[in-house]
């Protein structure tokens, strides 16, 4: 049995309910970590020179976890975070992880850890297989609702609050049959079984949240930073972002397919709106970059997923030397491209004009380990409880945006959770 089974299996079971899985899928890394010796959490991201401290003391302990888009924007706009479900900043260390790669697992750790790590996971049966369990996703908010939003978000731009607006609206599906902690917990593993085989992503993630039996499942292809020890060219610290902006359903037949494609990249409005959110990445990466080493490239690249084509450029830099973990998360969450641009007015904007909070949802998933860090912006995720599933989507309004256009983007963004639509 592949170690991917292996490691749904034992999170179908609960038997380890403090697990994390950030799941590369067969072209990228992943890592997996069980039974956390340590747990860093709370509202406010000071918490994070914390965690820092006792990475930097013992690098070889893998920490996993996330940042709400809450936390984020509160430290951008100084203000107490909105209260959600989920604390703001939550990160765990695992005194045993196995890296996943197309070559082989690669362990980090304790060798005590590490033996009972491999022993669970030998211990589990075949992967979960269950129907989808739950109903159709519908938007919370009717039709003119959310056209109405819209409206209000370029009325904003109109007046020069701000140039683009990244609004978003929740989907929610309900179980087609009641489940308690233990049913909840197989049918988010064979859901997760399910999704990453229909619609694999680079950043995709199963996590669990201890409170009310909730999950965390994201499918999300966008990372918002790597951090990588002396790998830049001057020989210190490179720092890489790839902002996504610019979407494009699939098409059903291939040729329908390829020309959405190819509007997508000739489309002067995704172009610029593409190159807006580059920019404000670029000068994200410049409060702690070395001076002039911020570098984008200059065309962007078309990256077709299972249910949409987007736009996506790389961004790079060396990283000033004595940042800190928390200076540098500071500087770039949450990320340009969900949030729009000026980001703190817009940041503003979003806050009256979503009073639903987004939680994990545009906020990041975190892990920090020998080599470096890792940052995804969990679009295309998922939060599971016993009530049943919310998957949030968004888009970025600039000037000349439709309201029916991007009402119509947002379902095309949730489609991977929606088998059954």
């Amino acid at each position: 049995m592949s170690l991917a089974n292996a490691i749904l299996a034992l999170l179908a079971r609960g038997s380890a309910p403090l697990a994390a899985w950030l799941d590369g899928g067969a072209s990228a890394r992943g890592m997996f970590g069980a039974f956390p010796d340590a747990v860093v959490a709370g509202d406010d991201l000071c918490v994070l020179d914390q965690v820092e401290d006792a990475w930097r003391r013992e690098p070889d302990r893998i920490w996993m976890g996330w940042l709400t888009y809450e936390v984020g924007a509160a430290t951008l706009l100084g203000r107490p975070p909105r209260g959600g479900s989920l604390p703001g900043v939550c990160l765990r260390r695992y005194p045993a992880a196995l890296e996943l790669r197309a070559d082989g697992p690669i362990e980090h750790g304790h060798r005590a850890a590490l033996a009972d790590l491999r022993g669970a996971l030998a211990r589990e049966g075949a992967p979960p297989s269950a129907r989808w369990p739950w109903t159709r996703l519908e938007p919370r908010l009717d039709p003119e609702a959310y056209r109405a939003r819209v409206h209000s978000a370029l009325e904003h731009i109109r007046a020069g609050d701000s140039y683009q607006v990244n609004l978003a609206q929740r989907f929610e599906g309900r179980w087609q049959q009641p489940h308690d902690a233990t049913a909840i917990a197989r049918a988010v593993a064979a859901a997760y079984a399910d999704l990453r085989t229909r619609s694999p992503a680079s950043m995709g993630v199963l996590m669990q949240h201890p409170e009310r039996a909730t999950w965390l499942l994201s499918n999300s292809p966008e990372t918002l930073l790597e951090l990588r020890f002396g790998a830049a060219a001057d020989g210190g610290d490179r720092l890489r972002s790839w902002p996504i902006k610019g979407t494009r359903p699939r098409g059903r037949e291939q040729a329908d397919d390829l020309a959405l494609s190819r509007e997508l990249q000739s489309s002067s409005k995704d172009g610029a709106e593409h190159l807006m959110i580059v920019d404000l990445v670029r000068n994200d990466l410049g409060r702690v970059a070395v001076p002039g080493s911020v570098r984008a490239h200059p065309v962007p690249q078309l990256v077709t997923l299972p249910t949409v084509h987007h736009l996506v450029t790389e961004v790079s830099a060396s990283l000033r030397p004595g940042v800190s973990l928390r200076e540098l998360v500071e500087a770039v969450f949450p990320g340009g491209s969900i949030t729009g641009a000026p980001k703190r007015r817009t940041v503003e904007l979003i806050d009256a004009l979503e009073p639903e909070l987004r939680e994990i949802y545009c906020g990041a998933f975190v892990l920090l380990e020998p080599s470096g860090l890792r940052m995804s912006i969990p679009i295309r995720t998922a939060t599971v409880d016993a009530t049943g599933i919310v998957v949030p989507a968004g888009g970025g309004i600039v000037v000349d945006s439709d309201p029916e256009s991007e009402r119509l983007e947002t379902i095309a963004k949730v489609r991977a959770f929606d088998p059954i639509a």
